[in-house]
């Protein structure tokens, strides 16, 4: 089975091989070359040589240039783009059995317009862009995200109902899912299965050593956390490793300052996934989610790899993920009290941090990168499978 995958990446460009800075293009890229006959990609390129965190391939078959914008409403406001994509489209993809499609996009919608009628197409859904743009954006601009966004679903529960519905996580599943008559959810880690370490036995910690470990953006709720640290302070030695890059991080830098907290926050910017960032979730006590958004991040499968509790706010996919007292201590966005005292009491509860931890562990056994590309490639051909023989 030949399949064609959209994401809306943009990739680099050096002597000839092809590199994407966002770690989900592991996942597809094991995903395709595992349990398909041959694959190509179809995303932006960079205009500049350069590589990136993660290589994808060296074989120019494997990629399909699509025309280069710095953003979706540049490539909205741009009728032209669209017009060259769908030559490229029209003239590429029709010997491709099946269609992975990052669900919403307008390319996406421009793929699932001209061949979903015809051909077995995935709408793969990472996380529940609404929310995401209520966070994000303001005035029109929200408007006209929100409004595209509720469209495209629209368009595609109405006009394709026989498209197969995967969702990253489970709070977009179940919204979706009714209208679709093949769906499911599945974790797209990255974790391979030879990466887990053995459940930490907990203490009462006299320092803790706290990691956050994502894109610095308004929904991540660093400023949450931040002040959360200041709270901690006050009754046990902390610190705070910040890893990520993004347009919060120089509002994140003062609050810090402001806050005189800089000898116990460090802002150590982007790490790939790798050998360095494996080091990050070893040496760290805790992981901090302080986010009013979320899908289902990656690094719960990270933390589970390397079995490291969490304290997480209530919301997205992770609030169906992980379970309270179980495999994290849950507390409500917003509130950085209630975040410091989650992470006081993990620090200070032996049989709970050791408890949380194990479990954690344990849940790693089926959620590693070769367990969900599986279980995705599996259940893409069975829908196919099904819906071919009625």
């Amino acid at each position: 089975m030949k399949i064609f995958a959209y994401n809306d990446f943009i990739l680099k460009k050096r002597n000839g091989s092809i590199y994407g800075d966002d770690s989900h293009i592991l996942f597809i890229k094991a995903t395709c070359q595992d349990h398909f006959e041959s694959f190509k990609l179809g995303s932006r390129l960079s205009p500049e040589s350069s590589e990136g965190f993660y290589f994808f391939s060296d074989q120019a078959n494997h990629l399909l240039e699509l025309p280069y914008y710095s953003s979706v409403a540049d490539f909205l406001k741009n009728p032209g783009l669209l017009w060259k994509s769908y030559k490229l489209l029209k003239s590429h993809l029709k010997d491709f059995d099946l269609f992975w499609l990052t669900w919403p996009h307008p390319i996406s919608f421009l793929i699932l317009w001209m061949f979903g009628s015809n051909k077995p197409v995935v709408l793969f859904v990472r996380q529940n862009l609404e929310a995401l743009i209520q966070v994000r954006y303001s005035g029109i601009q929200r408007a006209i995200g929100i409004l595209f966004t509720r469209m495209v679903y629209r368009y595609a529960s109405f006009f394709h109902p026989k498209a197969i519905l995967v969702t990253v996580g489970e709070e977009m599943y179940q919204r979706l899912s009714p209208d679709f008559k093949a769906s499911t959810f599945i974790s797209d880690s990255i974790v391979p299965e030879e990466f887990a370490v053995s459940p930490r036995v907990g203490q009462n910690f006299d320092s803790v050593k706290l990691l956050f470990v994502g894109r610095l953006e308004p929904e991540k709720g660093l400023n949450i956390l931040i002040q959360a640290v200041k709270l901690i302070a006050q009754k046990k030695n902390v610190s705070l490793s910040i890893i990520g890059e993004g347009v919060s991080r120089e509002a994140a830098t003062e609050q810090v300052k402001s806050l005189g907290l800089s000898n116990l926050i460090t802002f150590e910017g982007y790490v790939p996934f790798g050998t360095t960032l494996f080091d990050a979730y070893k040496n760290h006590d805790l992981l901090m989610i302080s986010s009013y958004s979320e899908g289902l991040p990656k690094i719960i499968n990270e933390a589970r790899a390397f079995a490291l509790p969490v304290v997480s706010t209530e919301v997205g996919g992770i609030a169906n993920e992980l379970k309270h007292m179980e495999t994290c201590l849950f507390v409500r966005s917003g509130d950085p009290k209630e975040l410091a005292e989650a992470a006081l009491r993990l620090s200070s509860d032996p049989e709970l941090y050791s408890r949380i931890s194990k479990n954690l562990s344990e849940e790693f056994q089926k959620n590693s990168l070769q367990y969900w590309s599986k279980a995705f490639a599996d259940f893409v051909k069975k829908s196919i499978e099904i819906h071919t023989t009625k």
